[in-house]
């Protein structure tokens, strides 16, 4: 094998092009930002996966109707609590199973009504938080992302261990400091 002009030339132009690419894969995984570090956005929790649930001890009838009135209650405090409309759906499913196990169909599409309805508006906040935290992570907008982490947090407090929500978990140190530390 020779190492005439053309070999050489070819060779070096080959090692350059490898190392500028391990260099560009360092440099790519080094990168530190809350949005890429350890995250899988698109696999996060639902919600609502469980279904309402009736004690088989005393009358269904008025555990139902309490069961309604703590959801409604609940649903009130949303505003203040994202964990009170997780909460208020679950007490709507309640509601519904102890109508079921009473045989007041008009209690049991009364609750399922509303549940649903709240249901829809807490997944749509749910969803508008998850977006709302990607916007303001990729515009390094610090103090939006952590009030967003915060507030995804508390709609998943009930979830207990997920990727999405141990991820959240793990950013909010990082972006709290940075909001901090921004102009």
């Amino acid at each position: 094998m020779t190492t005439g002009p053309g070999n050489g030339g070819k060779g070096a132009f080959a090692l350059v092009t490898l190392l500028a690419l391990l260099a560009l894969g360092w440099w790519l995984s080094a990168q530190d930002t809350p949005v890429t570090a350890h995250r899988r956005l698109d696999e996060y929790p639902e919600l609502f996966v469980e279904e309402g649930s009736c004690s088989a001890k005393g009358d269904a009838l008025p555990k139902g109707r309490r069961a309604e009135e703590l959801a409604r209650l609940r649903a009130d405090r949303y505003a203040y609590d994202p964990r009170d409309g997780v909460r208020a759906v679950g007490r709507y499913l309640d509601a519904e199973s102890c109508y079921r196990a009473a045989g007041d169909a008009v209690g049991v599409r009364r609750a399922r009504r509303a549940g649903a309805s709240l249901a829809a508006r807490v997944n749509t906040d749910y969803a508008a938080a998850r977006l709302n935290l990607l916007n303001a992570l990729e515009r390094e907008r610090w103090s939006v992302a952590l009030t967003e982490i915060r507030r995804l947090l508390l709609l998943t407090d009930h979830i207990g261990r997920h990727e999405y929500v141990e991820w959240l978990s793990e950013i909010i140190g990082r972006v709290t400091v940075k909001a901090r530390t921004a102009p």
